[in-house]
């Protein structure tokens, strides 16, 4: 079957990261936490109390298969110090932590704002975004600063469907928006576990980018080995791929 429809993961394959000053982040959470509940926390009790929220949100992402929000981070990280603030600073602080990425915005990958205009004139476009502390509702107005939305027909991001990649709902979701079967697309994205396994999972193909992060995982938890069915280093490589599948 022809493909007409790609679907793109949004952090390491559209956008990169900038370096981010955590010290300082956590330096200005823990003053938050301490004007918020009245009470002063020792450096230690909270460090370790953000590790854990670390944790909890990295386990809940490979095991649950759905990203915590701001939210929950926070109730996990004030559970364990025993805490509880003010509502009015609660919300205060999950509202900066929502958009502390605005302050240090990532950038855009090489060759997207090129690729991605002649890409949209012959496929139907989509994302399909994990996210972190940062909603979708966040990385929305970051697409819509670079004028990226207009290239894409669906937004799927996982705070706001209840679940995360790999989970087939997140890839059947997009694809019935796009109006495309999964022999019809290809997602592209840079982790073995989540973006290529799980587009492969329901039927697609996936081309793993590795331009800015070279995900090597060894495989599934099963033992099963993750192989792409293809890799490319720059996102012009993948119209000439694409016209090599539909031609083949």
């Amino acid at each position: 079957m022809p493909i007409k429809a790609i679907t793109f993961d949004f952090w390491s394959t559209l956008y990169q990261s900038k370096t981010v000053d955590y010290a300082k982040r956590l330096l200005t959470l823990k003053e938050s936490v301490e004007r918020g509940s009245g009470s002063k926390v020792e450096p230690e009790q909270f460090e370790a109390a953000v590790k854990l929220a670390r944790e909890t949100w990295s386990r809940t992402w490979a095991q649950e298969h759905r990203t915590m929000t701001a939210e929950e981070w926070l109730g996990v990280m004030l559970q364990d110090l025993r805490l509880t603030l003010e509502l009015e600073i609660l919300a205060e602080i999950r509202l900066n932590m929502e958009h502390s990425i605005l302050a240090d915005a990532p950038t855009l990958a090489p060759e997207v704002s090129s690729v991605l205009p002649d890409l949209a004139s012959r496929y139907r476009l989509a994302i399909i975004s994990d996210t972190g502390i940062t909603p979708g509702r966040v990385l929305r107005q970051l697409l819509e600063h670079d004028h990226l939305t207009q290239y894409f027909t669906h937004l799927t991001f996982s705070d706001e469907i209840g679940r995360s990649k790999p989970h087939p709902s997140a890839f059947l979701t997009t694809l019935a928006a796009l109006g495309a079967a999964p022999a019809e697309a290809v997602h592209i994205g840079d982790l073995l576990r989540t973006d290529i396994a799980g587009a492969q999972a329901v039927g697609m193909r996936a081309v793993q980018y590795v331009g800015i992060n070279h995900d090597q995982a060894n495989g599934l938890e099963d033992g099963r080995k993750i192989t792409p069915d293809a890799v490319i280093q720059s996102h012009e490589e993948l119209e000439p791929l694409l016209q090599r599948w539909n031609d083949g």
